[in-house]
């Protein structure tokens, strides 16, 4: 697959991110692997880029908003078929404590008053 690769922080400037190809994960068990039609690089991004923000393990590839279809399905992952389109949002897990997560709505978090 081709990604681009953040390796070290740098102002957007500098062109800190490298194109690469790498071998494409593979569906863990309950998971789905996702072929990437489109992927968003937010403001969260950039600031992991440029160093505002530590990255929880390096090498990084940004973008987190993803639209694409599934191509692989791990074992156990019966909800999302091979060729279903979906779209991916940043949350990647919840603990399920938090009255979001108890009404089954953590993508709500944050945007409660």
């Amino acid at each position: 697959m081709r990604a681009m690769i953040l390796t070290q922080q740098k102002r957007v400037e500098e062109l800190p991110l490298t194109q690469t190809e790498m071998e494409a994960p593979r569906a863990g068990r309950g998971e789905v692997r996702v072929k990437v039609s489109v992927c968003a690089v937010c403001r969260t991004d950039l600031h992991i880029i440029e160093g505002d923000l530590a990255p929880h393990k390096m090498p990084v590839i940004p973008g987190h908003q993803i639209v694409g279809r599934v191509d692989e399905t791990g074992d156990g992952a019966m909800r999302l078929g091979v060729g279903r389109r979906i779209g991916i949002g940043w949350l990647q897990h919840v603990d399920g404590t938090c009255r979001f997560c108890r009404q089954a709505r953590p993508a709500d978090i944050g945007s409660a008053p």
